[in-house]
């Protein structure tokens, strides 16, 4: 697998992890001080989190969806010897049940900014972040 595969394949483990509940899979996706950073749809940051246990809290704050779906879109990686940079697309849906106008799919746009390094145990990342390019609620049987 060349590096631009590698990358890519970093990226769609992520959204996997995410979704499935899968931690330590996740975590085995970032150096050991790995951070990320989530932006609004003006840019401003919205937070930020870092090391193991600060990315641990992601999966809390998906505890409130029912279910998520992370479907990966274009992904654009440079590599530049042990470090490359990738940004990648994202429609994610996070689906609430029961609520008081039924069920509802919350869809965000998102773009990811990536720094990633190459280590012993192949590409990781290093800093995600996440900009949020504009978001929708729309009601699902």
């Amino acid at each position: 697998m060349d590096d631009t595969q590698a990358l890519r394949r970093l990226a769609d483990e992520y959204a996997l992890c995410l979704d499935s509940g899968a931690r330590e899979r996740f975590h085995a996706l970032f150096t050991p001080d790995a951070r990320i950073v989530v932006h609004r749809t003006d840019g401003s940051v919205i937070g930020e989190r870092a090391g193991p246990q600060g990315l641990a809290t992601l999966f809390d704050d998906l505890a409130v969806f029912d279910r998520t779906f992370h479907l990966v879109a274009n992904h654009v990686a440079d590599v530049d010897g042990d470090r490359a940079t990738a940004t990648t697309y994202c429609i994610a849906h996070h689906l609430t049940r029961g609520g008081e106008d039924g069920d509802n799919d919350l869809r965000c746009m998102v773009r990811y900014e990536d720094v990633c390094r190459r280590t012993a145990d192949g590409w990781r990342i290093a800093v995600r972040e996440v900009f949020f390019q504009w978001w929708e609620r729309s009601p699902v049987r």
